[in-house]
């Protein structure tokens, strides 16, 4: 026998975790284009990093911390070679005052959804840019 993990959305209907997945990156993918606005965590004012990942968990019924540094103590980590569309990815940047980025993990060749700045609106963006692959830190499993 296979049991496949999952969770109840918001309906009372099992989900498997793939099942699940595929809707927080639909989800994540629906706000791309939405302005960046610190301390936003919804399509009407705009997002910040983590109000993004925020929003699109609980959009699919999976209640997670609001701020990035919580984010990052959510779930299980997740080797960078192993890491599955849904998970949340996390960097480090220096400088500016802003420390922790965060964003949520698509699978589509090795990218990611976010929110990047002041001046931006959600994207998705390859991991593979130098960049990223200096900053990068964490991944977390929260599915």
């Amino acid at each position: 026998m296979i049991l496949i993990s999952g969770r109840t959305d918001i309906s009372g209907h099992k989900k498997s975790t793939s099942s699940l997945a595929f809707s927080v990156v639909r989800s994540a993918r629906s706000q791309i284009g939405k302005p960046y606005h610190w301390g936003g965590c919804s399509p009407y004012e705009g997002f910040d990093c983590s109000g993004l990942v925020w929003w699109v968990y609980n959009d699919n019924g999976i209640n997670i911390p609001r701020v990035s540094w919580q984010q990052l103590k959510t779930g299980r980590a997740v080797h960078k070679s192993r890491m599955q569309a849904g998970d949340i990815v996390f960097f480090r940047i220096p400088g500016q005052g802003k420390s922790l980025h965060t964003g949520i993990y698509s699978g589509n060749g090795n990218s990611f959804i976010h929110s990047p700045k002041s001046g931006h609106t959600v994207r998705e963006e390859s991991m593979n840019k130098k960049y990223w692959q200096k900053y990068f830190i964490a991944a977390r499993r929260v599915l």
